[in-house]
């Protein structure tokens, strides 16, 4: 088929085109990579390599094409910059595009580079303008087009991001799922799918960090077993693994806008910290980590942000087991390890006696700590024996952990549950005084009985509203200060869960085979809600050879020490050795 072009009366301001000798470049682009998009971007350079081989005398010197770019800021655009940059070496003495938005949406932009090739007196045609910047009213145009175009895109920008946030508000997320571990894009919009050997890593990642290992610790280990990042890298750093620790997405809840573009010129982005409106829906998608769990890492992530007060209480980032372990009975300081060249054996002293030796002249100085020294294979056989009589303790361990489930951290949720009510009751009457009371209209006398248990007259010299919100205030530091005081129960809870999986092992390896096998449990992929679920996936398994026939360690293993043991007491006739779970055990040497 044949298409025969009826042109029309030229009405349009005439540009002057260069006759000589030109080396001419083209310069298009698109904003975004879609279909439509992607037939403008081929449609321009098919045009613009037609007009400059159509012109006597001009050289085609390139077409630079940036495609599924922004126009906002050159720096990200690699095809324009090249395109300076041979402009600067006089490869290039012409450029032609289609309009001043496709060179730039941004004023400034537009008229640095602008000027940047007119100093070269290399000419810019913007062929939709029947701009030249050579000619004497091209500048003054460029700059009143280029504010338009910048106008333009604020337009555009602005209309996007209103967009983004209807979907917000209907609960239609955002996700970055190149980079998201443990789920990936569903076959219908806006839903997920768990990867189950990422969500495994996870789970992982939950796991031990509950078990007391730190960030650093964990990166360490998921590249030592050469799994891969988030966005398929080889190196994990500690933000990454705090990153996956914080994120809601994993226990099935979405939270929209965290971080927001500031300024649609830089593209930067900035944290949410109340600026913008937030999103959350409960229950979105099916959850890795069960909320009991993800709840209960928020709330050691706090209790371990209240002891970095007391560095002595550290024990999290230690590779060597009992450094910072290893506690002196006298003067409760850690005890240091000294290694001699020259002896095969490893002495323990107490950091304080190393101290004071060097400075006991003084008058001032308090006599030196004479805690003794401690053999390093003397303190490591007292553990061995500490851990092998566990078993003994397991019934001890299930009656703890029952006390504390229906105890203290039950009573805890019940006051939490009623502060949740009464916070809810307080904001229902702050919704009703901003809906219902003029602003003109002096309030009535009304008796309130606060949330703490007071009785308070409201009066017209008060204003109710600020007294209801004084409550909620207050409420909502008794709901910090509970937090608190769970997460400190939820974690020897949780420990002593780890602990009673390691006694299980150690007597698994005495029962009878059938038992064993009834006693192992089936690993399931999908999702996981279940806060027994995740701890029966995640099950700690013991190396081989760590354990007898008999279920008995053999030797003193650093891993088991790092996950269970919290400290070793020095004393004169022995040790005592404190799990994490609260079990003691004395050791005589």
């Amino acid at each position: 088929m044949a298409v025969r072009v009826i042109r029309a009366r030229n009405t349009d301001p005439v540009v002057t085109m260069p006759t000589q000798v030109t080396k001419a470049a083209a310069y298009c682009r698109v904003s975004t990579d879609s279909e439509e998009q992607e037939s403008s971007y081929e449609t321009q350079v098919t045009h613009y390599t037609n007009f400059i081989q159509a012109h006597d005398g001009w050289e085609l010197a390139g077409i630079f094409a940036d495609e599924g770019l922004s126009g906002t800021q050159a720096k990200t655009r690699p095809q324009f910059n090249a395109l300076i940059t041979a402009c600067e070496a006089g490869d290039v003495n012409l450029v032609i595009t289609k309009s001043i938005s496709r060179f730039a949406r941004n004023t400034l932009d537009a008229l640095n580079y602008i000027r940047k090739l007119k100093a070269l007196n290399i000419p810019i045609i913007f062929e939709k303008e029947s701009v030249n910047t050579l000619e004497a009213s091209g500048e003054l145009m460029v700059t009143i087009l280029a504010s338009i175009a910048q106008q333009e895109s604020a337009s555009i920008s602005q209309n996007v991001r209103m967009g983004i946030n209807f979907g917000f508000q209907e609960g239609r997320g955002r996700v970055n799922f190149s980079s998201f571990l443990g789920y990936r894009r569903g076959d219908k919009p806006g839903t997920y799918e768990i990867v189950p050997a990422e969500a495994d890593v996870v789970r992982r990642i939950y796991r031990q960090f509950l078990e007391g290992y730190s960030p650093k610790i964990i990166a360490d280990g998921l590249m030592e077993d050469g799994i891969c990042t988030p966005s398929g890298g080889e190196k994990w750093y500690p933000s990454t693994v705090a990153s996956i620790l914080e994120n809601e997405k994993y226990a099935g809840d979405l939270l929209m806008q965290k971080w927001y573009v500031e300024d649609y010129l830089t593209h930067r982005c900035v944290k949410n910290s109340g600026e913008k409106p937030q999103y959350f829906v409960e229950d979105d998608h099916d959850p890795i980590v069960p909320k009991a769990v993800f709840y209960q890492v928020q709330g050691e992530k706090k209790r371990r942000s209240g002891l970095a007060k007391d560095p002595s209480k550290l024990r999290f980032g230690n590779r060597l087991a009992l450094n910072g372990r290893l506690i002196c009975g006298k003067c409760g300081r850690t005890l240091k390890r000294y290694v001699k060249p020259d002896d095969a054996l490893t002495d323990w002293r107490c950091r304080q006696r190393a101290l004071v030796k060097k400075t006991d002249f003084h008058e001032d100085v308090p006599t030196r700590c004479d805690c003794r020294i401690v053999r390093e294979t003397e303190a490591q056989r007292a553990v061995v024996m500490a851990f092998n009589t566990l078993p003994n303790r397991r019934e001890e361990l299930v009656v703890q952990r029952e006390r504390l489930l229906t105890g203290e951290i039950g009573r805890i949720d019940a006051l939490l549950k009623t502060l949740d009510g009464q916070q809810d009751r307080l904001e229902e009457r702050l919704e009703v005084l901003a809906s219902q009371v003029p602003e003109d209209e002096e309030p009535m006398n009304t008796t309130v009985v606060d949330e703490v248990g007071s009785t308070q007259v409201i009066t017209s010299e008060m204003d109710e509203a600020a007294f209801l919100r004084s409550q909620i205030v207050e409420i909502r530091r008794r709901k910090d200060g509970l937090y608190a005081e769970r997460a400190e129960h939820a974690n020897t809870e949780v420990q002593i869960r780890l602990l009673l999986e390691l006694v299980d092992e150690m007597v698994k390896n005495s029962l009878p085979e059938w038992m064993a096998r009834e006693a192992e449990t089936v690993e399931e992929t999908g999702a996981c809600r279940d806060y027994d679920d995740f701890f029966s996936r995640t099950k700690y398994t013991v190396p081989e050879g760590v354990l007898d026939e008999n279920g008995r360690m053999e030797a003193f293993n650093n891993d088991l020490v790092i996950r269970y043991l919290d400290r070793v007491v020095v004393k004169d006739d022995g040790y005592e050795v404190v799990f994490k779970a609260g079990v003691t055990v004395e050791v005589e040497i």
